[in-house]
């Protein structure tokens, strides 16, 4: 699909991780990556300290999860561009589109919490290693405003590995990324 406007050409995208990790994720930790290490160190020490305090699973949710992790983990809350499209969003103004968070920001933070405790809360091993293997969870892909209503992009519900697999995307055109 060629964008009418310009020269660009776009190609249907199959998985959207698979090509976050293979054309976006590089470049952009290069350019981020003392910053998000950074971020994501201090909501670690945060999280440590919820957990050694015993926090409520609703405070974890309210909070943890949703605002410090998923929000804020890395300091982007405004998101992380993977370059890939739906195709309805193709020609449209940029106030006729939204960056969807595709792993929504609770669901972001209980992964990172599961993968905390399961590297025994190994906070250099998370920051050094896990970030960049896992960056991908922060990323948006680009919709009209339309397709990120909830009756198109089922918010709650899915998991991680159900996202992956865009399950949530029940009535999103097509997915491009430019090549």
């Amino acid at each position: 699909m060629k964008n009418t406007k310009t020269t660009i050409e776009y190609k249907k995208i199959n998985n959207s991780v698979e090509y976050f990790k293979k054309f976006k994720r590089d470049n952009l930790w290069n350019l981020k990556k003392e910053e998000w290490q950074k971020a994501f160190r201090f909501q670690l020490l945060i999280l440590n300290t919820y957990l050694e305090h015993g926090a409520s699973e609703k405070m974890m949710k309210s909070f943890m999860y949703r605002l410090a992790l998923g929000y804020w983990g890395i300091q982007c809350q405004g998101e992380i561009t993977s370059g890939i499209v739906s195709a309805a969003t193709i020609g449209k103004p940029t106030s006729q589109t939204t960056g969807d968070h595709i792993f929504g920001a609770v669901e972001i933070g209980k992964t990172v919490k599961e993968a905390f405790e399961h590297h025994q809360r190994d906070i250099n091993y998370m920051v050094d290693t896990w970030l960049y293997e896992n960056v991908w969870l922060w990323m948006t892909i680009k919709v009209t405003k339309d397709e990120h209503k909830s009756s198109n992009i089922i918010k709650n519900g899915h998991s991680i590995e159900e996202k992956m697999e865009m399950k949530h995307y029940k009535s999103v055109s097509e997915l491009m990324a430019k090549f």
